[in-house]
């Protein structure tokens, strides 16, 4: 009480308070106390002069005050009472403004603090946190703390949580108890240091086996304060959105380092490899790539090399020219020419840096990779774009735990977006723009909101093309098409009635998934109305994820909804094995299914609450045949729940 009183002493009349010296018994129980001016004494010096020094010095604070209160113990009665009071500064006061911003007079409140951890959770920063905190009372000058309070009390924090890579670890092994198929690897160097981490949940797998044809990642930098590498898998979903197939921090990128993370990778896919995969030109990835996945289709990225080209070269004209040898969809002689005429144009056919490019001609040019499925990727933009958006969540300064918890906020929204995309999808009836309406239903009815833009796209397109030809095969007809207006270019598109099938010499049905202006102007040619099934890629359709979905049998991928249904899956096809002559005998059976299930819960040591309420669940759902069916799905066929 003493200190309290001199504490809004000193607070009141522009100074803080400080305790100084007890005097003890030789009990050591407290005789004596006194409180001193914040100025009292003078600062120790030595050590002061060190030459080399890195931390500069702090200001002079002290000027030996003499300023103090002293209060002493009655032993007769337990009371303390004031024995010595000086109140003489020998240095200005403070304004109450001012006063408040001594160290002693700052204090965040069990409330600000909890503010701050929500904050902090959903990704605002310090200087946001700050700002919002102080507009509650009115304004920074109302704030009972500073800016730096807050920095300290986040830097406690992560002091008392230990080691960080240690509270990694548990976060993401934490994470298994809502999804068992969570998958965490790591490595550590030889003074028992983290030194790479790879992780992936559930939904990422069953993502990858969706949509798992086309991989891209990048290794990005400057993510947390240990100023590691951070490599994120990403791919395409059906709703041409960004999606995250798993991430890694790593130590270095050497190519050992990258074959552990794809081997990883692979392991916790099951096996899986992609068709095709992009990335930048670093050297240890390409190898590792080479390494792990022989059979898949490497492309670089082609903002990359055109960049680089601006680096080595320093011509903008001879980067134009590049981009359309690049880009542009030639004949592998077409190709040849075009490149030989750019190399004659600029005089460099002894370039160092232009032979390597050419060299590696059949990673980067459309005429070669032309056929081989991308999903439309052509460059890493979409990592790129990835790392814009974890710059949102993340700042430079923070560490491994608070990586992986805004990591996995990201996620999260990313799947949030996909709920909404789908719900766009499936929500109101397409209006036609086109003039070829059937066709333009078809699309919409099978293709997801975005994946339908592209395709009207083609659509439009399509009424610049022109049938000019046909040439009747053995089995197949192919058809000549030409732009208009455009006489040296023409395309040939074959037919086969039975089964149908259609190809295009663009290749861009295989590339992209989506049928090109050439095939759609054949089918308007044939008087079509409806888009063939062989033209409909199922990654890009609103069920591209209904079978995976569906299968909660034998992986778990809604996690805790699903899970509780698994385990009553047995119990639906011990009901559908039942052999009943009338529905009364059914009923009489499935009672004892139920009564069943409750007592064995009970034998097998679950919490009776838990037991009871799972039985209580199991019973509501036999009994009522329509949401057996919803639950049971295809189990309960044939029994008396249908």
């Amino acid at each position: 009480m003493a200190y309290l009183f001199y504490y809004w002493f000193a607070r009141v009349n522009g100074f803080a308070a400080r305790k100084s010296k007890i005097l003890r018994n030789i009990k050591g129980e407290k005789l004596q106390q006194t409180f001193v001016c914040f100025k009292e004494g003078f600062r120790d010096n030595r050590g002061l002069n060190i030459q080399n020094r890195k931390r500069k010095q702090t200001p002079e604070t002290r000027c030996g005050c003499e300023a103090k209160l002293r209060v002493h113990i009655d032993s007769r009665c337990g009371l303390w009472y004031i024995t010595y009071f000086v109140d003489d500064h020998n240095h200005s006061l403070l304004e109450d403004k001012y006063c408040r911003m001594l160290a002693s007079h700052r204090d965040m409140s069990e409330l600000d603090i909890m503010q701050l951890n929500k904050m902090r959770k959903v990704g605002i920063s310090s200087p946001q946190i700050y700002g919002s905190l102080a507009d509650q009372p009115g304004g920074y000058e109302r704030l009972s703390f500073c800016k730096k309070d807050i920095y300290n009390q986040i830097g406690r924090q992560r002091r008392l949580q230990g080691l960080d890579s240690k509270c990694a670890l548990e976060f993401l092994n934490g994470l298994k108890r809502s999804d068992p198929l969570m998958y965490v690897g790591h490595t550590v160097d030889e003074e028992n240091r983290l030194q790479h981490l790879f992780w992936c949940d559930g939904m990422m797998q069953m993502e990858y086996e969706v949509f798992g044809d086309v991989l891209a990642f990048d290794a990005t930098y400057g993510k947390n304060k240990y100023l590691c590498p951070v490599v994120v898998f990403s791919g395409v979903n059906h709703h041409n959105h960004t999606i995250v197939f798993g991430s890694a921090i790593v130590s270095n990128e050497t190519v050992e380092t990258y074959i552990w993370v794809l081997g990883q990778f692979v392991e916790a896919m099951k096996g899986k490899s992609p068709m095709s995969i992009i990335t930048d030109g670093d050297v240890a990835m390409k190898n590792a790539i080479r390494k792990v996945f022989p059979n898949s289709q490497h492309r670089l990225c082609a903002w990359h090399l055109l960049r680089n080209a601006t680096t080595n070269i320093k011509k903008p004209a001879f980067t134009k020219d590049l981009r359309k040898c690049m880009l542009g969809e030639y004949e592998i002689g077409e190709f040849r020419k075009k490149w030989s005429e750019m190399l004659n144009k600029f005089e460099f056919h002894d370039h160092p840096w232009v032979i390597e490019l050419f060299e590696k001609r059949k990673m980067w040019c459309t005429t070669y990779i032309r056929g081989a499925f991308f999903a439309g990727f052509r460059a890493t933009s979409r990592c790129e774009g990835l790392h814009s958006e974890l710059k949102k969540y993340i700042h430079p300064k923070i560490n491994l735990t608070e990586f992986v918890q805004q990591f996995n906020r990201l996620v999260s929204y990313m799947r949030y977006r996909e709920v909404e995309a789908d719900f766009a999808s499936i929500h109101g009836d397409h209006v036609p723009e086109t003039d070829f309406h059937n066709l333009e239903l078809s699309g919409a009815k099978c293709y997801t909101k975005e994946i339908f833009k592209l395709f009207r796209d083609q659509l439009h397109s399509s009424c610049l093309m022109r049938v000019i030809g046909c040439k009747q095969t053995f089995g197949c007809c192919i058809y000549i098409v030409r732009k208009y207006e455009m006489i040296h270019k023409q395309w040939h598109v074959s037919y086969q009635s039975t089964p149908c099938d259609l190809k295009c010499s663009c290749l861009r049905m295989k590339s992209v998934g989506i049928p090109c202006d050439h095939i759609l102007a054949v089918l308007v040619h044939l008087n079509l109305s409806e888009l063939p099934k062989c033209l409909v890629l199922k990654r890009w359709t609103k069920v591209a994820k209904d079978e995976v979905k569906g299968n909660v049998s034998t992986r778990r991928w809604d996690s805790e909804k699903d899970a509780r249904y698994l385990s009553l899956m047995e119990y639906f096809k011990e009901l559908s094995t039942l052999a009943c002559e009338t529905y009364d005998d059914y009923v009489d059976k499935r009672d004892k299914v139920v009564n069943e299930l409750v007592e064995t819960r009970g034998k097998k040591g679950h919490e009776s609450q838990e037991g009871n309420a799972l039985g209580d669940e199991l019973s509501v759902v036999i009994r009522n045949p329509a949401i057996a069916r919803s639950k049971g799905r295809s189990v309960v066929e044939g029994s008396w729940c249908k």
